[in-house]
């Protein structure tokens, strides 16, 4: 899922148009051209402008940004070596809670599987999990973004 994919699922997912958004956004009088732009690919925003999109969205700006392109596999094996083995960055502790997370995950995706859970609370919950990502990661977690 590209930049562009994202920042279209998550504003549609908000019920915003392109227009809305670029007003929140304070990008000007044409700032849903450059919403526009961004959700088509031609241009990718800077760290300050995807930080004013995500705010009006109410997402962390890493949750546009994360490079989602990677195939499932290389995505569990970053997560075994980032996670799962303990280092002085990475305690046990932290295993714990991401594994605690996991079981959440799966119990919210058979929930919305069985219509216990409606697919939007589950999306807005992975979206409030991402939002506080920090919390298990550290202050640090992915600061690139």
């Amino acid at each position: 899922m590209t930049y562009g994919d994202r920042l279209k699922f998550i504003r549609t997912f908000r019920q915003m148009t392109q227009k809305e958004l670029g007003n929140a956004c304070n990008f000007g009088k044409n700032g849903h051209l450059f919403i526009a732009q961004y959700e088509s690919g031609n241009r990718t925003p800077k760290p300050d402008r995807n930080r004013h999109i995500a705010e009006a969205l109410g997402v962390n700006p890493k949750v546009l940004m994360w490079d989602a392109e990677l195939p499932h596999e290389d995505i569990v094996f970053q997560l075994c070596w980032a996670y799962i083995l303990p280092s002085s960055d990475y305690p046990l502790s932290l295993t714990d809670a991401v594994l605690e997370e996991i079981q959440v995950f799966l119990s919210e995706y058979n929930m919305a599987l069985e219509g216990q859970l409606s697919e939007t609370e589950y999306i807005e919950n992975r979206l409030e999990f991402m939002n506080g990502i920090e919390k298990y990661c550290g202050a640090q977690a992915l600061s690139r973004f």
